[in-house]
Formats: C-alpha cells, structure tokens, sequence
C-alpha cells in the first residue's frame, strides 16, 4: 500500500523536551514497523481502523522544542484528532517538573536526561501483540517471530521512500486459525495471540485512560495472558500512569538493588524502598534510571547488566 503525505504540522512540545532520549529506546527489540535516524523517527499505526504511517522530525531544542509531524494515509483523516492522539501517546504535554525533584538523588541523570518522556507509539493493542512477542524468549526470536507474524498478517506500507509494516487489527487475526499460527513457530503464543485479542475487543481502550488506576488494573488483568508485571509496563508506558510499580521480578530486583545501592535483592524489600524513595513516580522514576543503564550499555558493555538481562 503506497500512502503519500497528506498532512504536516509543526507541534511544539511542553519544554523541555528531550527529541533524542524520548524517540529512542536502546532496549526495545528491532521490528519491520519503523526505523530511525538523527533527529528523524518512522513508524506505522492504526488509526480509526486504517493504516498509516508517521515520521517525525526534530526542528527545535531541549529548552524550545518543534516537532515537524508528517501523516501519511490512503485517505483522509481527522488531523486534529490524530495530532491529539499523538500528542497523548508522545506525552508532549506532561509536564515533569515534580519528577525532577523526585530523582533529586541523581542529579547527573536528570541533567543528562531532562525532557525524556515514555517513548510508546503503541496502542494498548499493539502492545499486547508485543507482549506477548517477548514472553520466555530471547530476542533473536522475538524479531524472527515479529517478522513471520507481520508478513503474513500485517499491512505492508510505503511512504516517503521506506517500507514497513502496520501490525494487524485483532479483527483479521480473530479470522486466523490456531493451528495456522502455530505453523509460524510461535508455539503456545498463537492461543495468546487469539484469547487476546478477544478480550481487547471487549474493552474501550480510550475510556480506561480516564479511571483510577486500581480500576485500571483489574481491567488489565482481565486479558489473557497479562500478569501483574505486565500491568505495571502497560499502565505506565501505554496509559502514563506514573507510579506505575506494584511488581518487582527477581531479576529486575538485582538491577534495582544496584541502581539503588542497597543490600538486598528481595524484590518484596526492593519495592518498599522505591515506594518510599520516589513516592507518586515511582515507575518513571526507575524508568530513568534503567534509560541511563540501557545506554550506558549500549555505548560501552556492562558485564553484570548484561549477564541479568532475560535476553
């Protein structure tokens, strides 16, 4: 599907605005769904049920930010509602400032950092397909996995001279048999992929951004598949929740309790500590301080850190 550009804007995020640590997230597995380069970002979406693609370009600074967006469609759409939606998913209007005081403990990563926001682009449905992507795997197989699923049920795009593919609707998988799933090798995955999408559709995605957040939770844990630590990143990253942090795996316990500087690992004492620590943004807070491990990975390996990590 060739899809030509339709509609710019120029958006002007709440300052400050971080383009570089907000669109880039070095432990998210590569996917046919977008790419990057400096100061420019791809990626596809659903939008009112059709797919389409969106690059963004920074034009401004930390302290005046400009985003120039470019929506590419078959059709056209309401522009102002997807901006809206854009807007809410890339958190351009939050403002962070009481998180600063928060993380006053770490005053070189808020220096290094500030005006990082959550960098989701996914719906809440897009990110359970991801979800389950992930589970109990190591990352060369998340991609193989992604790359079977979206060739055979994705919507291929092409705009401004790149291709990619848009995840699939839970409608069109609905229609996939198992046994047909299962003969991509995503074993146990393909009954998720199904249950899952069930459950998403017996939700209204936009109406649960508005609840509380232990109302939230329940309605989370009502999809197949999701556990609580799954609610905690899908609360935090697709619905901005930011004390998003009721779970503590054991192996992420090991992370914090060097992150932290504490002697413990028990993930039970680890919570306690965060709660008190980073009282109301307790999930964007370690969520800054995982940012500022990630890329310190990225740029020099980090024995330990990688020896942790579950991929």
């Amino acid at each position: 599907m060739k899809l030509k550009a339709v509609y710019i804007e120029l958006v002007h995020p709440k300052a400050p605005y971080n383009f570089k640590y907000s669109t880039r997230n070095p432990s998210h597995f590569p996917t046919p769904t977008g790419d990057e380069e400096e100061n420019k970002i791809w990626f596809t979406m659903r939008w009112q049920e059709e797919p389409i693609g969106v690059k963004l370009v920074n034009k401004g600074s930390v302290d005046k930010p400009a985003v120039e967006v470019s929506i590419y469609s078959k059709n056209k759409l309401n522009y102002a509602e997807l901006i809206d939606e854009l807007i809410y998913r890339l958190e351009w209007n939050e403002d962070l400032s009481e998180l600063y005081k928060v993380l006053k403990d770490f005053p070189e990563i808020v220096k290094k950092f500030k005006g990082m926001r959550m960098f989701c682009i996914d719906d809440l449905y897009e990110y359970l397909m991801i979800t389950i992507l992930l589970q109990n795997t190591h990352v060369k197989r998340t991609v193989k996995m992604a790359q079977g699923m979206l060739k055979n049920y994705g919507d291929l795009l092409e705009f401004d001279g790149k291709e990619f593919y848009c995840f699939w609707s839970p409608e069109r998988i609905l229609k996939v048999p198992e046994e047909e799933l299962r003969a991509l090798k995503v074993g146990y995955r393909a009954k998720s992929f199904l249950r899952a999408s069930q459950d998403y559709l017996k939700l209204d995605e936009f109406e649960m951004r508005n609840i509380s957040d232990e109302e939230l939770r329940k309605k989370l844990l009502s999809i197949y598949g999701v556990g609580p630590a799954s609610v905690d990143y899908i609360a935090r990253d697709v619905f901005h929740r930011k004390n998003a942090l009721d779970t503590v795996p054991p192996w992420e316990a090991k992370i914090y309790s060097k992150l932290l500087n504490v002697n413990t690992v028990d993930p039970k004492k680890i919570l306690e500590i965060v709660k008190k620590k980073f009282a109301g943004w307790r999930g964007y807070a370690m969520h800054y301080l995982f940012m500022d491990l990630n890329w310190k990975h990225k740029e020099e390996p980090i024995e330990w850190f990688g020896k942790l990590m579950p991929y």
